[in-house]
């Protein structure tokens, strides 16, 4: 191999496929993968086209210690041109060809371009960094795929200048040179001096704002022609830059394939969508938020996070008429309401609406149960994943459809009402782990020691994988271990060991041959103790007695071949 550029294209494309990982939402990344253009004239016409398909927006507060990251490391001078008979690699065809040739050094935007002197408070101005200015210099808004807004503030700062007006001076200079009533900076101009007064805004004002907000959109719809994925991560309810982005899904309507939207949703919109394919939707407050109406035809993938009082299933239904719900094309499902853990699993309020989900293969359900009709409707027609996070009343409740069908069952207890759940969790759990003969994959991870209490009665013959949140004396496994025979992997948190405790463990695990004089017939094949309050691990792992004794395990349970051992940050 002479050069870079001769490496067969499917390798090339592994290589920058694992370099550019992460660039797509992170503007440094995006920066630092720019070098790799520069290899050959090969690596720059693949790799052009897998990183200038985003277009980043990020805003930071300026006392933030990223916004300190992104000043050092995007704060740079204009681009630099080269040709191919300029670079190290002169392989092309086309000495005319202009590409850019990029080093650390190499100089990629200029920050002024896009930072607004609009100060919110005494640290300082807002600052907003994105890559569209090179994108722009380029001439490759036609590459652009997808459009993504992220935000970093203080989380205790809880109002905060709108970023879109601080964005709008730079639109307006992609507009210049259009007719003269677009004039997307005056309005919020107008505001921004009536928020150093008493003098509130007036309808009108706020209006001429959102029209802004609106032309906004359209001016970038109008110059990425090609985007079919949005996604705006948000930590404040920015009125207009939500408007803009709202605008914007609207706008790309007919093309959007994915939309992700984490942030407060103040104004309604309708996304008919034909062609979305993916939609992740967050909305952590019930007050004063709309949810979207989303034509669920063609959605094959679902992510809802939600306030336990917002969410409705008719967000999915275009029109008033009282029919069926069918998502025909969904196979991944994943709804979590957002809850404190003294309140009960809440049910998906189905209104009597009928649901249908022929093609669900994936369900997540967190801190929520269904409806019996519902669940019906899910795990009839060949799921092949359930993974609910929950109380064991519910989960129970749930488990009393056929799981047959299942490859893989996720359960993770989360206490309720502890005391009368502790008292039937174990009959509780000993039914549905009963059910799940033939599933491949059986989790179970439990959090609390209240459940510990009648350990020795479990009956799970088909659970094949155990999270414990907390260490059970050796001799207490010991016991259980029979009961759960088809268990593969064990994880265990020690850290809320003393170290009497340690002291009795490592005593038993040394003369484990003494105590247990027969191997015990078990699966287990990993078991992973974890650490998290740095109890047990000195800097000297290998001093440490009970370490030394734990491999006498692998004798009692003869099929163990790993054991790991982690702290907070350590690993053995």
């Amino acid at each position: 191999m002479k050069s870079y550029s001769d490496l067969p294209t499917l390798v090339m494309a592994k290589i920058l496929a694992f370099a550019f990982n992460g660039a797509e939402s992170d503007l440094i990344k995006w920066k630092r993968a720019l070098t790799l253009l520069s290899v050959c004239h090969n690596w720059r016409v693949y790799g052009k086209h897998l990183l200038y398909r985003y277009a980043i927006i990020v805003v930071a507060d300026p006392g933030l210690p990223l916004s300190d990251v992104y000043q050092d490391e995007l704060d740079w001078a204009d681009a630099e041109f080269v040709t191919d008979s300029d670079s190290s690699d002169n392989e092309s065809d086309n000495s005319n060809e202009e590409v850019v040739a990029y080093s650390e050094s190499s100089a990629l935007m200029s920050v002024n371009h896009v930072v607004n002197v609009v100060a919110f408070d005494d640290r300082g101005p807002i600052r907003i960094y994105t890559n569209i200015n090179l994108i722009e210099k380029l001439g490759l808004e036609s590459m652009v795929k997808q459009l993504l807004f992220s935000e970093h503030r203080y989380q205790n700062h809880i109002n905060g200048v709108d970023p879109l007006k601080c964005f709008m001076p730079f639109l307006q200079v992609l507009v210049d040179g259009l007719p003269e009533e677009i004039k997307l900076t005056k309005p919020f101009a107008e505001w921004h001096e009536l928020e150093h007064t008493n003098v509130e805004p007036s309808a009108r004002m706020k209006d001429q704002c959102h029209d802004a907000s609106f032309e906004a959109a359209h001016v970038l719809i109008n110059r990425y022609p090609n985007v079919s994925s949005i996604s705006a991560t948000m930590v404040k309810p920015h009125e207009f830059m939500q408007k803009l982005i709202l605008d914007l899904a609207v706008g790309y309507d007919k093309q959007l394939s994915k939309f992700v939207y984490d942030m407060p949703a103040t104004h309604s919109y309708t996304l008919t969508a034909p062609n979305l394919i993916e939609l992740d939707l967050t909305l952590r407050f019930s007050r004063d938020q709309n949810l979207p109406t989303i034509c669920p035809g063609s959605l094959q993938k679902i992510n809802l996070v939600l306030d336990r009082q917002l969410f409705s299933w008719n967000m999915f239904r275009i029109g008033n008429k009282p029919k069926p719900i069918v998502f025909n094309n969904l196979e991944d499902l994943s709804i979590t309401y957002v809850v404190q853990n003294e309140i009960a699993d809440d049910m998906l309020n189905a209104n009597n609406i009928e649901l249908v989900f022929p093609s669900l293969e994936r369900l997540y359900l967190e801190n929520c149960t269904l409806a019996r009709k519902n669940a019906q409707a899910m795990m009839s027609h060949g799921l092949k994943e359930l993974h609910f996070e929950g109380s064991i009343v519910a989960a129970s409740e749930l488990c009393e459809q056929p799981l047959r069908n299942l490859d893989r069952l996720d359960v993770i207890w989360v206490e309720r009402h502890y005391r009368e759940e502790a008292d039937n969790f174990v009959t509780l759990a000993n039914e549905i782990f009963n059910k799940t003969d033939g599933i491949e994959h059986v989790y179970c991870k439990m959090r609390s020691m209240r459940y510990t209490e009648r350990m020795n009665d479990v009956d799970w013959p088909y659970l094949t994988h155990l999270s414990l949140g907390f260490m059970i004396p050796f001799k207490e496994l010991f016991v259980m271990l029979p009961k759960v025979p088809n268990l593969v992997c064990l994880d265990m948190n020690i850290g809320q060991w003393g170290e009497s405790k340690i002291t009795e463990a490592t005593e038993l695990l040394t003369n484990i041959k003494k105590h247990y004089p027969t191997p015990l017939p078990s699966k287990i094949k990993n078991l992973r103790l974890v650490d998290n309050y740095g109890v047990m691990l000195p800097k000297l792992y290998h001093e440490l007695p009970f370490v030394r004794a734990i491999e006498n395990l692998k004798w009692y349970l003869p099929q163990l071949t790993d054991i790991d051992i982690q702290g907070e940050e350590d690993e053995l």
